[in-house]
Parts: C-alpha cells; structure tokens; sequence
C-alpha cells in the first residue's frame, strides 16, 4: 500500500466489538467509521475515501462471502481484514483471494493495530 491508512471502515453486526475497535482506532488517531449493516458499509465504501476496510468474520458465511466478493468489486485492491476468523476457515471459503489479513479469536485491538502497521 502506497500511502499510509487514514480512514477505516468497520463493517461489524457486534456493535460491542466494533465499538472497541473504533475507539482504539480513533484514539491512535484514525479517521473510523462503524456500520452494522452490510449494505450501509457497501454505501460508505461508495461514498467514502476509506483506505481499509475491518470485517467481523462472524457472520453467516454466505453472507461474508458474497459481501467480501462485492467489496473487491467496488474497491479493487483494498486492503481488507477480517476479524475473529482464521485464514484457514477462510481457504475453504475462497476468499482468501481477496483478504488481506486474518485476525483470529482471541484478539485485542492491539492486534488490529500491529496488522495495520504491516500494512503501512
């Protein structure tokens, strides 16, 4: 990634851990926005500047699949992490194409903040 991510999407059906996650975020000095609904998030990542987007892996798998697919349409080539889920679960899934790094639970938004610095 050429420039250094500023502005995060959360795209979170757990308003809790989204929440922590925007409040680290934000306090590290982020531009972060929460939503908790996937076609709001699609809308955002439209009308937005967001340089990454945080994906809740805990989600019905046809639907992170088909929401990870029409990101990568969108937002070519934008990096995207998912959260509380593992490369391996995602192999079998096929999307780990399109993902760019995997978070697996346990995590802290520590975390978060190490795999965005790799990203940087």
């Amino acid at each position: 990634m050429s420039e250094k991510t500023k502005n995060v999407l959360i795209a979170s059906n757990d308003v809790r851990v989204a929440g922590l996650i925007q409040q680290y975020l934000l306090q590290a000095g982020f531009t972060v926005q929460c939503e908790f609904n996937l076609d709001a998030a699609l809308e955002t990542l439209i009308e937005t500047s967001s340089d990454l987007l945080i994906v809740d892996g805990e989600m019905p798998d046809k639907v992170l699949k088909d929401f990870v697919e029409a990101v990568a349409q969108l937002r070519p080539g934008m990096p995207m992490i998912v959260i509380g889920i593992s490369e391996h679960e995602m192999q079998s899934k096929t999307l780990s194409a399109f993902v760019t790094a995997f978070i697996e639970k346990p995590f802290g938004v520590s975390d978060i903040s190490q795999v965005i610095e790799t990203l940087n």
